[in-house]
């Protein structure tokens, strides 16, 4: 509950301090693909079902508009849970190691996207590259974003190729 409160509160105040201008500002969750069990075959671990629930609960209160994720199994059962609650369905969407062809279907994300607020879902080692691509500066995404299973990264993108980082973790053991 306190991290759903935390969650809100920083969400509110991300999008109050942007609204002087004439732009609407974008929200991104970028969400890591839970744990999952050492066979894949197998479905997310015990932490990766904690870590899914807590972020589902995280996101209880905030109103997201699309979820993105990636077709592959972890990932697909980490956004399930806020899918059904938000009775939304995931996109799938391809990532590719080519930057140019990355960058364009996150700018198409975002720009059908403009105004509201999303989750992108996928593995650890892409996120860093797409939070670059909406403008994050590469030594700030390097300062608050951790690889790990159970992470999160909201992204707050201005039209103006102009973002905001926020580091938030959903093992509510550890201190953000």
């Amino acid at each position: 509950m306190l991290k759903t409160a935390i969650l809100a509160t920083l969400l509110a105040a991300g999008n109050a301090a942007f609204a002087t201008g004439p732009e609407k500002v974008t929200t991104v969750i970028f969400v890591n693909a839970a744990e999952e069990e050492s066979s894949p075959s197998a479905g997310l671990s015990d932490e990766g079902r904690d870590q899914t629930r807590l972020f589902t609960d995280a996101c209880r209160h905030i109103d997201v508009a699309a979820i993105y994720t990636i077709y592959v199994n972890k990932a697909v059962q980490t956004v399930t849970p806020l899918s059904e609650l938000r009775q939304l369905h995931p996109v799938y969407y391809w990532v590719t190691k080519d930057q140019e062809t990355r960058d364009c279907v996150l700018d198409c994300i975002v720009k059908q996207n403009r105004g509201k607020t999303i989750v992108i879902c996928g593995n650890p080692e892409n996120i860093p590259a797409m939070a670059r691509s909406l403008g994050v500066r590469a030594k700030t995404v390097r300062s608050l974003y951790d690889k790990g299973s159970g992470q999160f990264l909201i992204v707050r993108v201005l039209g103006n190729n102009t973002a905001v980082a926020q580091k938030l973790n959903m093992n509510i053991q550890k201190k953000v």
